[in-house]
Parts: C-alpha cells; structure tokens; sequence
C-alpha cells in the first residue's frame, strides 16, 4: 500500500471507520454473548474453545457472526467488481449498505438487553445483520488497497513497528495514519461500552452515523474527485 499524499482525506476518513469497528465489536462482545462481528480470528478462536470443551461461550452465535460476515464479503466483492471503476460512487453504495445493515440491526435490538444467559432470536438477527454490515465494509476496504485496513489491527500494529526505527525499518509518511488506526479502534472501543449502558441501539445508530458520516466526508471532499476510477 503506498503512502497517503498529504491532501488525501481517505486515511482520516479511515480513521473513523476504524473506530467505529470498536464500537461494533463492543456491542457484539459485552452485548452479543461474547461474539465478534468485525474480528473474525476471534470467532474461529472461540469455535475451537468450544469444540474442546470450554465453558461460557456461545458457538452458535459465532457460527451466526463467521456466516454473516462471509456473506457480507461475498456481496461487497461482487460490488466492487461491478462498481470499482467509478471510485466515489463505490464506495458511497458500500457505506450506505452498511449503515442501513447497522440500522436494520439497530430496530431488531430496540428493547433488546445484552446477554446475560442464552441467546435469544433477536440477538442472532442483530447478530448477524451486524455482521454482514462488516462484511461489506471488509471487502471494500481490501479491493481499495487502502493505508488502512479497518479490519486487520493486528496487520496495522505489525506495519507499524516493521515501519519504525525499533523494528529495523524507515518510518513513512502513512505511519501517523497507523498509529492514528490503533487508537481509534481502542477509542472506538471505549464508546461502544459507554453506549451499551444507553442501550443497543444506540450503539449501534452511531456505528451506522459513523460509517455513512465518514465515507460520506470523503466523497464530497474535492480530493477525491481527482482520485483514479473517480
């Protein structure tokens, strides 16, 4: 991925993306029944602990989550296959495909309470709208090739430091968008929390504001205009 030019809005717009995969996988792990719709390493993780006996977890809703996201990735492919060539157009169906995925998720959990015991119907919905949500979101920001997968922490963390005089590298001009990636999803994290104490669906209004907001920002933004494809 080369570097952001200066005048890039893309890497800020990413930013907030980000953050908002923290909001997400707040909701999903403190409200969902320890489950991850974003970070899928940590579903597969928790099927693995299941299937040798551990305790706590809900592998239906994991299962619920790795098959929303994959049919999410599937469908935003098959957009950016069919979109990628008109760049603003892309992306601005991908953000509004997932903010109204995060909305519908959003009115299925309205009255909704975070797990304390079993999963009910309505947590597998949210569940798995949410998780298609990300889906989309994953696939477009891996077919832009963008400075920052919104995704992938633990691939940003590693560039990061490949990238710094501690690791043996020379520091580039994304390596600010790095360190900015990493805090945002902390931060995203810690709002999320905040918001469950409201309630689900607020959390999860705001990831859908956040995308839409943020994406929304770059396409009107006259650098993107001049971007290739746009």
């Amino acid at each position: 991925m080369s570097a952001p030019a200066q005048s890039d809005p893309l890497p800020k717009a990413l930013t907030v993306v980000t953050a908002v995969t923290g909001i997400v996988d707040a909701v999903a792990f403190l409200g969902l029944g320890q489950v991850f719709t974003a970070f899928m390493t940590g579903n597969i993780l928790f099927l693995g602990f299941a299937v040798a006996g551990g305790e706590g977890l809900t592998p239906m809703g994991s299962l619920t989550a790795l098959a929303g996201f994959v049919g999410g990735v599937v469908a935003g492919s098959r957009l950016g296959a069919a979109t990628a060539a008109r760049l603003r157009r892309w992306l601005l169906t991908s953000a509004v495909i997932a903010s109204a995925l995060l909305v519908a998720a959003a009115l299925a959990a309205i009255g909704l309470r975070s797990v304390t015991g079993h999963l009910v119907a309505r947590h597998y919905v949210v569940i798995a709208l949410t998780a298609l949500a990300i889906g989309v979101r994953s696939a477009t920001m891996w077919r832009l090739g963008a400075v920052l997968n919104t995704t992938l922490v633990t691939g940003t963390l590693v560039t990061w430091i490949r990238h710094s005089a501690v690791g043996g590298g020379t520091p580039d001009a994304a390596q600010p968008y790095r360190v900015a990636g990493l805090v945002a999803v902390f931060t995203g994290a810690v709002l999320g929390t905040l918001l469950l104490k409201v309630s689900l669906t607020a959390a999860l209004l705001v990831a859908a504001a956040g995308v839409l907001a943020a994406i929304g920002a770059y396409v009107a933004h006259p650098a993107s205009r001049r971007a290739p494809g746009a």
